[in-house]
């Protein structure tokens, strides 16, 4: 243990139950532990000082040594001092020091970052050549990242350590990857051989920005390895946070144990006292749990109760089927996944939101729900946590103890935004601590107050928080509730606002969510703000931490926390603003639905449908402001702009049609037509196709009754034909979906509506191919992909290239496969299950069985995701003959699973009999004929490669997989397929 830096006292101080001596070892106590410190500071007095300012930090920890524990414990004894000798002569060989041991792991420390890499070399070079015995190969992880830290008493704080810790955690055993920043600085030191992959960007699992990560490749060392486990790789929707998670360690153990021993655990705590941030921060932690990851269910923009179920459902776009209860689609889909609820702030609707998780709860086993409230869901088998605020030190506490603490942490952390400079030293600590204690710890108070460095030093804070909460306590110091801590201090901060700032912090509550810098000038701005002068004050606001700004997407975007926004509207009723705030908000987003729509018919669609789906909440509050106003020029304009978008990138944006059919004198409105016609795709979407008929005819003959000119963008008769076309896919009638695509396409060209040419076109020579008419499709999709490429859109190139691909893979397969290749490469990122598997026949029509493998991959993934058995069935049959010549018995395996797929799915809806001989899904003839070829193309491969025997037991043992055992295998017998083909020749 007597690493450099390292003191006896230090050793008894972090050895507590083994001394019996609370925080100290004190003299005369123990005559063993005198004797140990006596040697232990000998040793400090004696080694050289730790590296400090830029020092590169390697993390390293034993992969599965918890399930080697389990099995070995004797071996793992021996064999962990060894790995623990071989890294630590690694270390110091390469003028490095280990800090200390981490459990299966060692922290150590190095004056540069070309000494750390050589030493990761080093020590996994002598863990591979070494004979482990009954435990096996030990496969360690590791981790390098370099930046400044503090040294203080032979130990180092800051962010940098997290950092490489949190590489670490991504890395699989064997792997060795490093920050950018060691990247850089090693890059011209690297021996022969050594080489720096640039594995992009990654967000570690501190949910802070995201990293840029390389593995460090050397001679005799594995190369390949799956991606890594980054928050990333895992399927969700945790957002990205633009501050550092502080502390909390001790929090987080109990939440992760909590979440192993229930299904409902639930975060609770006053506003402010960070259950929202806590909670992402573990469900970051728990992500390798969950294959199908974690995803965050905000509630604070749902004000109806009856709008819970519509908040769940979105994140996962789930839509009802005929006849069914949204409740009961989205349990439906939730029940086969292994995934992390986090539901956020349930306490306004703690009726709707036990009762819907409770349901998911009985009906979904694998589903875990983390939720955060003010109070608890009132659940059988709920498990309550209060969140309590950060623990900050006492009066009198020495330096060590108060820079260690969450609180003073946190506060340090966030000054250093405001001033880069600010750290913890004699002068100021203890004025720090007292501005931790009267804020109760609680961090959203502690981070109002640290944003104020910049204007006052740690003294003055204390002197004024003092001040204020004196006066509304009485002058009972220390006897204020958390929640009154946090509205003092809200107040604090307010009443330092000037009048423009403090309107401006009011305003800004209209929004759902969170607004770019153009909506806050444009709904916030008039007496007393100045619209010139909005931007300074909406930075101001963002510099005293009262408005977050989110950097990371397309554009800079600005949010309260919930506890701010409610503190905002109770600002804004006082100042009699709130509806005149409200018209403003819903007239803005109406028009900007507009622009968002005409932008995602350009070459620019990608950036306009990414601007839409972050500005959803926004839209649907405008139009839930239409529909309590009774404005149907508003609402017929948002349907007008969102649900016809065939263009629309991401997730999609539809809204509720029914409550404007609802709506006093619609159906004399000019804008009748336009949701009569959003009628009928809701309804076709539900399944209701005779309905869905009935209100595109109803829209076609209001239309011809409107006399006055329509401010509509959607053209109703080329639009109704593209309605008549998805009735027809509904009912699997390829052709007859094809004749109204082109009737659409007609329209489109006569009108000079280009974009809707391409897109029309292409949907057109997809529905032909898919219906065996290759001849037809051709110039089709030739005509679609000339025009989207003029147009510049990129989802129309992309989809004229699959259906071109598609129709030409018989008779011209090498320029099939190029277009396929393009397409693969496109920009558009962005995936829908028909375009995946459009991908995934084409190539193995072409009998690229590479490509195959790729695009199956990924429509294994997405049609597991979506349940899409029958379809699934059929891309499993496919890879089974990607893997026949490579793979026998793992394409043998596919197979059975494939088939029990099929059969499984085609009995839910044919019976047996039609079961006896399912391929593919019912209107597919053309699919499933390649299906049926390529699976009796395999089989014969396999029995000339297995035997009949072999090739029936494999298959039977496939047979018994549930779906989820099937597409794991698959997807790993894939993944190692593609690995192979990735290595170079020889």
């Amino acid at each position: 243990w007597a690493s450099p830096g390292r003191s006896g006292s230090e050793f008894l101080r972090r050895s507590t139950t083994e001394c019996g001596v609370a925080n100290r070892h004190e003299k005369g106590i123990c005559p063993r532990a005198d004797a140990v410190c006596d040697r232990l500071d000998g040793v400090k007095a004696s080694t050289v000082e730790l590296p400090s300012g830029l020092v590169t930090f390697l993390f390293t920890d034993i992969e599965g040594s918890t399930r080697l524990w389990e099995e070995h414990p004797d071996g793992m004894r021996a064999a962990l001092a060894h790995h623990d000798e071989l890294i630590r002569g690694a270390v110091e060989a390469q003028r490095g020091y280990v800090v200390k041991t981490t459990g299966d792991g060692v922290h150590a420390a190095f004056p540069t970052a070309d000494d750390g890499v050589r030493a990761a070399i080093v020590a996994q070079r002598a863990l591979a050549g070494q004979e482990w015995g009954e435990t096996g190969e030990l496969r360690v992880r590791m981790g390098l990242h370099t930046g400044a830290a503090e040294v203080r008493d032979g130990d180092y704080y800051g962010s940098s350590l997290n950092r490489a810790a949190r590489l670490m955690g991504v890395a699989h055993g064997g792997q060795i990857v490093c920050s950018h920043a060691t990247a850089d600085l090693a890059r011209d030191s690297l021996t022969e051989g050594v080489v720096l992959t640039d594995l992009g960007d990654h967000r570690l699992r501190d949910l802070s920005r995201p990293e840029r990560v390389f593995q460090i490749h050397a001679p005799d060392l594995a190369g390949s390895f799956a991606p890594l486990r980054s928050v990333d790789s895992f399927p969700g929707n945790l957002p990205l946070q633009v501050s550092s998670f502080i502390g909390r360690e001790q929090e987080i153990a109990q939440i992760v144990a909590a979440l192993h021993e229930a299904r409902v655990v639930t975060l609770t705590g006053v506003g402010g006292v960070g259950k929202t941030r806590l909670a992402l921060q573990v469900a970051a932690e728990v992500l390798p749990r969950f294959r199908e990851g974690a995803w965050l269910v905000e509630l604070a923009p749902v004000r109806d109760p009856d709008g819970v179920v519509d908040a769940f459902a979105i994140v996962f776009g789930v839509t009802p089927r005929a006849g069914q209860r949204l409740t009961d689609a989205l349990v439906e889909f939730l029940a086969t996944k292994q995934l992390l609820l986090v539901v956020d702030n349930c306490e306004h609707l703690l009726d709707p939101v036990a009762d819907l998780v409770d349901e998911i709860g009985r009906s979904c086993p694998a589903v875990v729900v983390l939720a955060t409230s003010r109070e608890g869901l009132a659940l059988v088998g709920e498990r309550i946590l209060a969140v309590p605020s950060l623990g900050a030190p006492p009066s009198g506490a020495e330096l060590e103890a108060i820079v260690a603490s969450d609180a003073v942490q946190l506060f340090v952390d966030r000054a250093r935004g405001a001033d880069a400079a600010f750290a913890v030293g004699r002068d100021n600590a203890e004025a720090v601590v007292r501005v931790c204690r009267r804020l109760d710890g609680v961090p959203l108070a502690i981070e109002l107050a640290a944003a104020r460095v910049s204007a006052m030093n740690p003294m003055e804070l204390a002197a004024a928080l003092d001040r204020r909460f004196e006066v509304l306590a009485g002058g009972r110091r220390g006897a204020l509730k958390r929640q009154q801590t946090l509205r003092a201090t809200i107040d604090w901060s307010y009443d330092l606002l000037d009048e423009p700032q403090q309107r401006l912090l009011a305003r800004l509550a209209v929004f759902t969510g969170s607004c770019t810098r153009e909506a806050a000038e444009a709904v916030c701005a008039g007496e007393p703000i100045d619209t010139r002068a909005a931007f300074e004050l909406l930075a101001g606001l963002v510099d005293r931490s009262l408005v977050v700004a989110d950097r990371g997407g397309l554009d800079t975007r600005y949010r309260l926390l919930e506890t701010i926004r409610e503190y905002g509207e109770e600002r804004l009723v006082e100042h009699d603003e709130t509806a005149m705030l409200r018209y403003r908000h819903a007239h803005y987003f109406t028009d900007y639905a507009l622009r968002c729509y005409e932008g995602q018919w350009g070459p620019d669609q990608i950036e306009w449908g990414t601007r839409m789906t972050a500005d959803g909440e926004n839209i649907l509050a405008a139009f839930t402001y239409a529909v309590d106003t009774g404005n149907i020029d508003l609402a017929a304009k948002l349907l007008d702009s969102t649900n016809f978008n065939a263009a629309q990138t991401g997730f999609a944006l539809t809204l509720p049609v029914e409550p404007v059919l609802a709506m006093a004198g619609v159906e004399q409105h000019p804008g009748y037509p336009v949701v009569l016609l959003s009628a009928a795709f809701a309804a076709s979407a539900r399944g209701e196709q005779r309905l869905a008929q009935e209100y595109g005819d109803a829209a076609l003959d209001a239309e011809r009754v409107v006399t006055v000119a329509r401010p509509y963008t959607t053209d109703l008769t080329q639009t109704r034909c593209n309605l008549l076309a998805t009735i027809a896919l509904s009912a699997g009638e390829w052709e007859k979906a094809a004749m109204a695509l082109l009737e659409g396409a007609e329209l489109a060209r006569n009108a000079g509506r280009t974009h809707h040419l391409a897109v029309n076109l292409g949907g057109a020579a997809n529905a032909l191919g898919v219906a065996g008419r290759y001849a037809d499709a051709v110039p089709v999709a030739t005509e679609g992909l000339a025009l989207a490429r003029a147009a510049g859109m990129p989802t129309a190139i992309n989809f004229n290239l699959l259906a071109l691909a598609h129709a030409l893979a018989g008779q011209d397969p090498e320029r099939a496969r190029a277009l396929l290749h393009e397409a693969s490469h496109s920009d558009v990122d962005y995936e829908t299950y028909s375009e995946l598997i459009e991908m995934t026949f084409a190539a193995t029509t072409i009998g690229d069985w590479p490509l195959t493998a790729r695009f199956a991959t990924r429509s294994i993934r997405h049609l597991h995701w979506i349940n899409q058995r029958p379809y699934l069935g059929g891309i499993l049959n496919l890879a089974a003959r990607v893997l026949a010549d490579t793979d026998p018995d793992g394409s043998a395996t596919v197979q059975g699973a494939a088939h029990i797929l099929a059969v499984s799915a085609a009995a839910a809806t044919t019976g047996a009999a039609g079961a006896r001989s399912a391929t593919a899904p019912t209107g597919d003839a053309n699919r499933g004929g390649l299906i049926v070829e390529t699976r009796r193309e395999t089989t014969r491969r396999l029995a000339d490669t297995l035997g009949d025997d072999r090739l029936r037991a494999l298959r039977d043992h496939g047979a018994t997989m549930d779906t989820d055992q099937a597409v794991a295998f698959t997807l790993t017998h894939l993944d190692a397929y593609l690995r192979d083909q990735d290595q170079p020749a020889g």
